[in-house]
């Protein structure tokens, strides 16, 4: 069924449109390390201070070759090895190759990397069982990512996906807004405290712990007043304190009662 307007009522659509025409964004910046940034939101664009890979490196275990020496069938020696983290340095003898682990950098020369499986290996070296093609299992430098590159946009909430890929670029800051502050309260002198006895007529307050909860999940500080009495001096002191948040939820008192005074409290209060 679609919602309709009783007069002088608003629907929720109605009354989510005039609070969003009334509300600014948050503008407050903080500067987290990342480990406390999960959750967040970003206030600027984030570029890649580095290129991703940082520099040239080997797509597979197998063998750095130059093209011109690698013919199936032709022995080819090692010269070397090269692992991740581990390069290898030194001469590269014409005629060779060189033993090569997955993300070890390239030797300077290397025009292909050939796969272990696509060799044939001895004591005396390797046979290539396949001609391999230029830039075959080589993964370029910035490949993934350029230096200076956008990675992450102005207003992306930061996940588990998101964390380490800033890691990656050695990232070890954020700027992220500040979080929204909300002011909760409940209302009513029939209200009691969880665990708490109750009188005739009592009830415990329960729509706060569900109203806190949801804040709680989105990520909002919550600044829990309580329970307030229905009394105009009680209700104003609590929400003059609850005016230094961005928001506040009020829970109770709201309609036209006798011992409803939130409306009245809030319209002078401005």
């Amino acid at each position: 069924m679609g919602a309709c307007s009783v007069e002088g009522v608003k629907t929720l659509a109605e009354a989510l449109a005039a609070m969003l025409v009334r509300m600014a964004p948050v503008a407050g910046v903080d500067t987290l390390a990342l480990k406390s940034a999960l959750g967040r939101v970003l206030a600027e664009d984030l570029c890649s201070p580095l290129a991703v890979p940082p520099f040239d490196n080997a797509a597979m275990d197998g063998y750095a070759l130059r093209l011109a020496e690698a013919i199936p069938g032709r022995m080819l020696p090692l010269a070397g090895k090269a692992f991740a983290g581990q390069p290898f340095s030194g001469a590269w003898p014409a005629g060779s190759c060189i033993r090569i682990m997955t993300g070890a950098p390239l030797p300077p020369g290397t025009e292909a990397v050939v796969m272990q499986e696509l060799t044939r290996q001895s004591e005396a070296g390797i046979e290539l069982l396949k001609a391999p093609v230029a830039g075959q299992n080589i993964r370029r430098a910035g490949e993934d990512i350029r230096a200076g590159e956008v990675v992450l946009a102005a207003g992306t909430r930061i996940t588990p996906r998101e964390l380490p890929l800033l890691a990656s670029l050695g990232l070890a800051q954020v700027p992220v807004y500040r979080r929204l502050k909300v002011a909760l309260l409940s209302s009513g002198d029939e209200l009691k405290p969880v665990g708490a006895p109750l009188g005739a007529g009592d009830i415990y307050d329960s729509n706060r712990y569900g109203i806190h909860a949801m804040l709680e999940r989105m990520g909002v500080q919550c600044l829990d007043l309580g329970i307030v009495a229905d009394d105009p001096a009680a209700l104003r002191a609590a929400l003059l304190l609850a005016a230094q948040a961005d928001a506040v939820i009020t829970s109770g008192g709201v309609s036209v009662g006798e011992a409803d005074h939130t409306k009245a409290v809030l319209a002078e209060l401005g």
